[in-house]
């Protein structure tokens, strides 16, 4: 048997479990990464919760991550080297699909990701293929670097958008992604309002400079109404996906403006169908990122597109994972709860 490490293991329903497991060794083509911090996504609750579609046990949960690069199996013919400071993109496409064939591999008809249908990052170390590595520069924190996927996903939505500088923008949902949906839009010069229900995240988003209303204390199509003098919104985006978020987002628009629905509800949703109609509004999907959005993401990192430390809750334990799970399911406290690696 080779090196122990230390992995969160997905057993069933509301059972994770820490246990010894060996480490991975890399396969051609594939790097080892020791795991610093990784991060908790809406996606691994689901997983925890047993709803799923795809996620079976036993499974090494977790995508979102930072660490270090401690061995390569590519002949040296990437220009990486162990001790570089790296994250990755988790996602696996099948290569010979209609999308992977038109270039778009990240809405690949068989996508697959790691943390979900492989061993992921909530462990001592992960394997990866080389091609999905990337540097993190020395000033970003692990941290802050295991951030850098769901940075993606909001770079990936606001370029996908068709907002251009001093639109309004409206983000319902001010969880991790909804903020950093905001915080990339307000980089690129946008006007950004957000809407969320969880009083400590608005207080979060006004911290970061982010003009920000709770949901519950007011009407929000009255409000933007009254802020924008009865138009309404250039661009929301609907990062809450629940079900009166999903309906009240049409509301939101102006006439001819755009929804961008980046939440992925597991069920359907019921949407305004009239106002869609009756103001000829846009609907635009996104899902997931393209390495462009890798790359610029970091890029903004480095830029300084806002104070992200104010977004992590934690760094928890790999034995503290009951809590860190309660955390993020209620979040109340965390817009993204953080696991610590030894």
């Amino acid at each position: 048997m080779g090196e122990m490490m230390d992995a969160l293991v997905y057993r069933g329903k509301d059972t994770p479990a820490k246990e010894r497991r060996e480490v991975p060794r890399p396969r051609p083509g594939e790097a080892l990464i020791r795991v610093r911090n990784a991060g908790i996504c809406g996606t691994d609750l689901s997983i925890l919760a047993g709803v799923h579609p795809r996620a079976k046990a036993p499974l090494v949960m977790g995508h979102e991550f930072a660490g270090e690069l401690v061995e390569l199996n590519d002949g040296g013919r990437s220009g990486f080297r162990p001790g570089d400071r790296v994250t990755a993109e988790p996602l696996i496409s099948c290569g010979g699909c209609y999308a992977c064939a038109m270039g778009f591999p990240h809405v690949c008809s068989n996508l697959k990701l790691y943390g979900i249908d492989e061993d992921g990052a909530f462990a001592g170390f992960v394997r990866v293929p080389v091609k999905k590595l990337y540097r993190i520069p020395q000033e970003i924190p692990f941290s802050i670097g295991a951030l850098i996927e769901p940075l993606s996903v909001a770079v990936h939505a606001v370029r996908r958008s068709g907002i251009s500088t001093g639109d309004r923008v409206c983000v319902l949902g001010g969880g991790a992604v909804g903020m950093l949906i905001a915080l990339v839009a307000r980089h690129n010069g946008m006007d950004v309002i957000v809407f969320e229900k969880q009083p400590k995240r608005v207080s979060i988003a006004r911290e970061l400079g982010v003009h920000a209303l709770c949901i519950d204390e007011k009407d929000p199509a009255e409000e933007l109404f009254r802020m924008t003098g009865g138009r309404g919104a250039d661009v929301v985006f609907e990062a809450a996906g629940a079900p009166e978020s999903v309906l009240l987002a049409p509301r939101m628009c102006r006439v001819r403006g755009e929804l961008v629905v980046v939440a992925i509800p597991k069920d359907p949703r019921s949407m305004d169908l009239v106002s869609l109609t009756f103001k000829e509004i846009t609907v635009r999907g996104t899902r997931v990122y393209e390495p462009f959005d890798f790359e610029r993401a970091i890029r903004l990192l480095s830029a300084g597109v806002g104070d992200l430390k104010k977004l992590i809750h934690g760094p928890f334990r790999l034995e503290e994972a009951e809590d860190a799970f309660i955390a993020a399911k209620e979040g109340r406290e965390a817009m993204r709860v953080l696991f610590e690696m030894d």
